[in-house]
């Protein structure tokens, strides 16, 4: 689901600020210290996984801006000095496929 408003994630609600309609239970402390465990645990995954996306990222923007220059060189007339390999192109496969001919 995409958030269009800015700011939506950091809004308190009950749940965000701990405000229950039940006092706490005496001796519920290890419930507790299990549900925070289970929610650092879920939150560094997902700290994990933001960061691998944001590297991922940041090398397609780069391989984008290498093609962008050899294409402003090529329009412009001038050759490119770094020749960028794209990892956007047609796959070409090394080998012709092997085909059988087959009548009916």
């Amino acid at each position: 689901m995409e958030q269009d408003i800015p700011g939506l994630t950091s809004i308190n609600t009950s749940q965000k600020s701990k405000v229950r309609s039940m006092s706490r239970a005496k001796g519920s402390e290890h419930l507790d210290l299990f549900l925070l465990e289970k929610n650092k645990a879920r939150l560094e995954k997902e700290k994990i996984n933001v960061e691998k996306r944001k590297a991922q990222l940041e090398d397609d923007l780069n391989g984008i801006e290498e093609e962008i220059s050899e294409l402003e060189g090529l329009v412009s007339g001038e050759k490119s000095e770094k020749k960028a390999v794209s990892k956007y192109k047609k796959m070409v496969p090394k080998k012709p496929m092997k085909t059988m001919k087959i009548e009916y």
